[in-house]
Parts: C-alpha cells; structure tokens; sequence
C-alpha cells in the first residue's frame, strides 16, 4: 500500500503532466485551426455571429483533442512512474489488480 508521500507526489506528477497535455493538445487545435481555414479562431464559439455547425465542430474536435492529449500525457507520466519508482502509481494498483 503506498504512503501518503506517494499518493501527494503522484497527485503532483499526474496532474501536472495532465494539465500540461491539455494545454498543448488545445494549443495543437488552434494552431491547425489558423492552418486549415487561414484566420484565427473564435474565442467565444456561443458568439452569435459564430455558426452553429462551426461552433459544434470546434467544442467536438477540441474536446477530443485535449481528451487525447490529458490520456497521453498521463500515460506517459505514469510509465515515468513505474520507471522511478518500480511500482504502479497509487490508485492504479486496485484497478491492475481486478483486471487479473
């Protein structure tokens, strides 16, 4: 069972590495958003001036995009985990173990 440092330390490292995937994957968006329809992005998509089929898209790839990105960075934050610490990070032991 880990100790509380544990579980404080990966609430750290899996946070930070979750919120840093999802600030880059929606960064990644706007970038191919100028790409693709060469402008700049809506800020506010529930602006009346903005279309329902436009604003839809948006919220759809965006959230796939940061669901993608947060899911990664975790991922790769936690293999980081086992690496440093030769053990799953806490909360995912529970889960490893009922999928046996």
């Amino acid at each position: 069972m880990p100790g509380p440092v544990s579980k404080v330390g990966w609430k750290i490292v899996g946070g930070a590495a979750t919120a840093a995937g999802g600030a880059a994957a929606s960064r990644s968006v706007d970038l191919a958003y100028r790409k693709i329809r060469r402008g700049e992005p809506r800020l506010d998509p529930a602006h009346p001036d903005t279309t329902w089929r436009e604003a839809m898209v948006w919220a759809l790839v965006t959230a796939i995009a940061v669901t993608v990105g947060r899911l990664a960075a975790e991922r790769l934050a936690a293999t980081g985990w086992v690496r440093a610490t030769g053990a799953l990070p806490p909360g995912m032991e529970a889960a490893a173990e009922s999928l046996d």
